[in-house]
């Protein structure tokens, strides 16, 4: 029973993923490529939040406007990234159902009934993951989304699971 019940999960999980690229795509074209920003809840460094801040902001000016950005909507390096990239119409926030980021940049969308389904939808949607910082969480979003042939670039200059 449990084996059948993950499996289920699995394949809501996968539809549930399938339905934000889509969004995406409707939104975006088809072309669009989608960044996912992993990060702590917490700054390792002394300037690793203004390092963050800093990025979000030239990366953000640099990009296409055929890329688009995705945080898991947690605070900390997420929270940073998505304030400072521009004026936010690149970000949008994953959150479990019923959840709000309260950023007050970007835009929330919702995927998964809980964190657990949320973390696992967010590793089968982007192209590229940049991972900032974090602790096993990350590491495991990070892991997640390589083994499904997805790019993940660590920063290492932040510590923790992106070195």
């Amino acid at each position: 029973a449990a084996f059948v019940e993950a499996c289920f999960k699995d394949l809501l999980s996968t539809q549930a993923a399938d339905r934000v690229r889509n969004a995406f795509g409707n939104a975006f074209g088809s072309n669009a490529r989608i960044i996912c920003i992993l990060g702590g809840t917490e700054f390792r460094g002394p300037d690793s939040e203004s390092l963050v801040k800093a990025f979000a902001g030239k990366f953000g000016e640099a990009i296409g406007s055929g890329v688009k950005f995705v945080t898991g909507g947690m605070p900390g390096v997420q929270e940073a990234f998505a304030k400072n990239c521009g004026d936010g119409s690149k970000v949008w926030n994953l959150l479990p159902v019923g959840q709000a980021s309260g950023y007050g940049a970007g835009t929330d969308i919702h995927g998964g009934a809980d964190l657990e389904e949320r973390k696992t939808i967010f590793g089968l949607i982007g192209d590229i993951y940049i991972t900032i910082g974090g602790g096993p969480g990350v590491s495991q979003e990070a892991s997640a989304a390589h083994m499904r042939g997805a790019a993940v670039v660590p920063w290492m200059r932040t510590g923790g699971a992106s070195c």
